[in-house]
């Protein structure tokens, strides 16, 4: 009789948890990135912006395009503000996906760790019968041999 955890699908299901945790870990991660991407995007731009309005600072200076270049300007901060608020909106998510996963994960081990602990003792026991079935082989082969002996004599 092989050894048989009683909780085995409770571990598959907890697998399968750990699995869903991660990719869910994954998704969030790649906002965060992406969000940080289009955050380092924008601050480029604000950067080119402002250094091509200190190098037209000894041209002649037209009243239009600074203006249009005011108003894009202001557009930029108001959707860096955007992103930023959006990124600290993804990385709290990513930690919290971190935090289930950590859970889910900390579940799947204590699991692990109880039908190692209960195939260790299954081993024990199963050990234990043989060496009582050897034992008791090796008492009927004594007995045997005493009856021969006797019948013998």
């Amino acid at each position: 009789m092989p050894f048989e955890f009683r909780l085995e699908k409770v571990l598959k299901y907890r697998k399968r948890v750990v699995e869903k945790h991660t990719r869910d870990v994954g998704i969030a991660n790649r906002v965060v990135t992406a969000i940080n991407e289009k955050v380092q995007e924008v601050e480029n731009d604000i950067t080119e912006l402002l250094n091509a309005n200190r190098m037209e600072i000894n041209t002649t200076l037209n009243v239009e395009t600074m203006i249009s270049r005011g108003h894009w300007l202001a557009h930029l901060e108001v959707l860096q503000v955007e992103l930023e608020k959006e990124l600290a909106t993804a990385e709290a998510e990513l930690n919290q996906q971190r935090a289930l996963l950590a859970s889910a994960w900390q579940d799947q081990e204590v699991l692990e760790r109880l039908r190692e602990k209960q195939k260790n003792l299954w081993i024990e026991n199963q050990r234990k019968l043989e060496n009582k079935d050897l034992d008791e082989i090796g008492q009927l082969r004594a007995d045997r041999r005493q009856r021969e002996k006797v019948s013998s004599l």
